[in-house]
């Protein structure tokens, strides 16, 4: 493909790559096949700590899920397939007399899974899209926006394994799962669980703002709130809701107005007074005078 020049843009569906037309996998297995422990996995919650959040969204992150597919379904249990990677924008531009590249793909991935004994299980088509902005390299924009969007793809097509795989981070990032139990493994003790989708105990925005008010609390110098107040305005243009903002904005207000407040004159002799007046302690002498 030709290279756009600097400041223009490649037309779309500019670079189209296609698998060698798998096949539609052939379903040997069934949700029975499953072993105990895989089961088990699979409806267990997420752990906190494979969790990334990024602009005010939850996420795992690529290497991650292909792990826990390895993990859950063991070498060779599951594999993908890029079904399409197509280029729908390319451009080229001048910063500061620098040219910079800017590119977008689509991905469509397959997701297999199979047994233990190799036959096929399951699988899922899914797509996404990848970006890369400012890069110095066509090359490099290339390479990390098909990437971005392969990953993307897999990722959504794991999701339908279900929590461990990121199922309940679809749920505003929740980490408390969200399958719980599936009646061709595990039936539901009464019918309160049926129903049952998890206490949604986690809350991004509730913990970052719990996480600001605490920082807010600590700060001692009107320098730290200003960094504060940036990190709120930050949160704030990549989605965090206005009534959260508007109050972190509150909390910072009034903790300004306490460190720059100063006494009153009156305050500090009433202050001095009450120091004159306490006991004298017997061990510790302490001085104290009174206001002329």
């Amino acid at each position: 493909m030709k290279r756009p020049a600097s400041g223009s843009q490649a037309g779309p569906e500019a670079t189209v790559a296609h698998a060698s037309g798998p096949a539609t996998p052939h379903v040997e297995a069934g949700p029975a096949d499953l072993t105990p422990e895989q089961v088990k996995t699979l409806l267990t919650g997420i752990q906190s700590d494979r969790v990334q959040r990024h602009r005010n969204n939850s996420h795992l992150e690529g290497w991650d899920v292909r792990r826990t597919l390895t993990r859950i379904f063991g070498f060779g249990g599951w594999s993908d397939q890029t079904l399409e990677l197509t280029c729908i924008r390319e451009h080229a531009d001048r910063i500061d007399g620098d040219i910079r590249w800017w590119v977008v793909y689509r991905a469509q991935v397959r997701l297999i899974i199979r047994t233990t004994d190799g036959r096929v299980l399951s699988w899922w088509d899914d797509t996404a899209v990848g970006d890369a902005s400012k890069q110095v390299t066509a090359g490099q924009a290339h390479d990390l926006a098909s990437k971005s969007a392969v990953t993307q793809a897999l990722k959504r097509c794991a999701a339908n394994l279900g929590d461990q795989l990121g199922l309940s981070l679809y749920r505003k990032g929740d980490l408390s799962p969200v399958v719980i139990w599936s009646a061709a493994h595990i039936y539901p003790e009464s019918q309160e669980r049926m129903g049952e989708v998890g206490p949604g105990a986690t809350d991004p925005e509730g913990e970052f703002a719990a996480t600001i008010r605490g920082r807010i609390a600590g700060a001692t110098t009107p320098e730290q709130l200003n960094q504060i107040w940036s990190a709120v305005t930050e949160e704030q243009e990549q989605g965090l809701s206005g009534d959260i903002a508007e109050g972190l904005h509150d909390a910072l207000h009034a903790r300004f107005a306490e460190m720059t407040e100063k006494p009153e004159p009156e305050q500090i002799a009433a202050a001095q007074d009450a120091e004159a007046e306490a006991p004298q302690n017997t061990t510790t002498s302490r001085r104290g005078g009174r206001r002329a």
